[in-house]
């Protein structure tokens, strides 16, 4: 058997040194190149994928909803030609334009919604295409074009930040854009219900000053807006901590009763900015207990802070709840 297997080897290497199986190889592949080729010739049907771009829109108006980006072609064409045509970035955009498609029809102020048969334009779009290929189909077999009143409107900017502060530092006013408000402009009824624009996030970590930072403008696809970026101001400062006695304020208590509570007043703990300081006093919190929510189980009188300051943080108090006695005025 091994005798054999030699032998085998042998006879095949010197087939190759003679150059029989080389001569095979380049045979059998000029003759698989002219039978490719021969095909390229031949006629084919076959399925062909076209960017769509949305030229010359109604005046006035902007186009809502979702509308296909690509088309689905079912064409007839030589294998040459769709050869070319399965290569990346071998179309150039089909253009449709709203207004010959839709007859005007969209630029009355009264219609906003008007359906086309795409194969009913397949001789158009042909034109585009080149005249090697036969477009048999076109998928989807219909386009919905949904418009909308176009407006204008000034918005606010919201900034938006993801910070983390170094030690004993805090905001000393929430971050401001600049400019605060943007024109924009879009359909009427989206703008109707627009209050702010958000920013991208800017995330800032251990900040100890005030810092000045770039953002986008988050804008939804339908609406525009010249400015595409704001300038965001983000005021840091040091805080300090405030603290102050204030006297219980007793609501809903009968007409016919006194109320006396121990202790008579609370103490008010919290942190603030430095420039904040001098602007709060025991004036600008307000301890609270609503006598008609006692609890008929409980001695004692829950209290609620109601009165919160702007730009105070860890507001924090003492006691949570007093003794209290009444008296018949």
């Amino acid at each position: 058997m091994l005798k054999r297997v030699i032998a085998y080897f042998k006879t095949e290497i010197k087939a190759i040194r003679n150059g029989k199986a080389f001569v095979f190889l380049v045979c059998l592949a000029l003759a698989s190149f002219l039978w490719f080729l021969n095909s390229l010739e031949k006629h084919y049907t076959d399925h062909i994928s076209v960017p769509v771009k949305y030229i010359n829109l109604p005046k006035n108006k902007d186009l809502t909803g979702k509308l296909p980006e690509k088309f689905e072609l079912t064409v007839d064409a030589v294998g040459y030609t769709l050869l070319r045509y399965k290569l990346p970035l071998a179309f150039s955009p089909l253009l449709l334009d709203v207004n010959e498609l839709t007859n005007n029809y969209l630029e009355n102020r009264f219609l906003s919604k008007y359906s086309i048969s795409t194969n009913n334009h397949k001789e158009e779009f042909a034109k585009q295409i080149g005249s090697e290929i036969g477009i048999i189909n076109i998928r989807p077999d219909s386009v919905t074009f949904k418009v909308s009143h176009v407006t204008e409107k000034m918005v606010k900017i919201h900034p938006i930040i993801d910070i983390t502060f170094a030690k004993e530092y805090i905001l000393q006013k929430p971050a401001v854009s600049k400019p605060e408000l943007v024109l924009v402009r879009g359909p009427e009824e989206i703008l109707d219900t627009l209050a702010d624009l958000n920013t991208s996030v800017i995330e800032l970590k251990n900040v100890s000053q005030t810092v000045i930072r770039n953002a986008s403008i988050t804008l939804p696809p339908e609406l525009r807006c010249e400015l595409t970026n704001v300038s965001v101001l983000i005021a840091v400062e040091q805080y300090t901590e405030a603290k102050f006695e204030i006297p219980i304020l007793i609501i809903n208590q009968p007409d016919s009763l006194l109320i006396k509570t121990f202790p008579s007043k609370i103490k008010v703990s919290c942190r603030i900015g430095i420039s904040q300081y001098n602007k709060l006093n025991s004036n600008s919190f307000k301890a609270v207990i609503d006598f008609s929510r006692r609890s008929k189980v409980l001695t004692k009188l829950p209290i609620t802070l109601g009165s919160k300051p702007e730009n105070v943080l860890s507001i924090d108090y003492f006691p949570k709840e007093v003794d209290y006695i009444t008296e018949r005025k």
